[in-house]
């Protein structure tokens, strides 16, 4: 696997879908976007978009990426949201000596409408969120990303593949370092 530019407003990334070609684009989340129609199928995911993300967004408590289609710019089919934070490192599955809170991104919230799933845009969203998260490493210090995982399937299946790993007694709290990347 490897770690790519992410598509940007000017470049798309083209996915099948049924027997169409999506052409998707990922973008920071504008005010005139369309949240309402966005169902995830977690109510609390799909509040959170149209309810919090433009709020938090505007007072800088997160950052909110949308993925839209090519077709309809303005409807979201997908988002992240990322947040700095303070990480406590007890409890990392970490064999290196750490301070005692180390600098981190949360990975607040991913999710990918229902009609969407099953064609590689939920992996692609998160790769966004590791490269953005990679490039703003490049400004200011940032040791790893941490993500509250929704359930344990998730966690086994969508996101330990990718590298994260539990905190240690804490199975839903995932951590992947960002020094991982080097071997993406």
């Amino acid at each position: 696997m490897h770690l790519r530019s992410p598509p940007t407003s000017s470049s798309a990334r083209w996915r099948t879908f049924g027997n169409n070609i999506l052409n998707t684009t990922i973008r920071q989340l504008e005010t005139d976007d369309d949240r309402n129609s966005f169902d995830c199928g977690v109510e609390s995911l799909n509040a959170w978009l149209k309810q919090m993300a433009g709020q938090n967004d505007r007072k800088r408590f997160t950052r909110t990426y949308v993925m839209v289609e090519a077709d309809d710019p303005k409807k979201v089919i997908g988002y992240y949201s990322l947040m700095a934070i303070s990480a406590e490192t007890e409890g990392l599955p970490s064999k290196k000596r750490l301070p005692e809170k180390v600098s981190a991104v949360l990975l607040a919230r991913l999710a990918l409408d229902k009609n969407y799933t099953g064609q590689g845009l939920g992996e692609s969203l998160l790769m966004h969120a590791l490269y953005t998260t990679s490039q703003a490493s490049n400004l200011i210090g940032v040791h790893c990303v941490i993500v509250d995982a929704l359930n344990e399937d998730v966690a086994n299946k969508f996101y330990m593949p990718y590298g994260f790993a539990p905190f240690q007694n804490e199975p839903l709290r995932l951590v992947f370092f960002l020094e991982t990347l080097k071997d993406m």
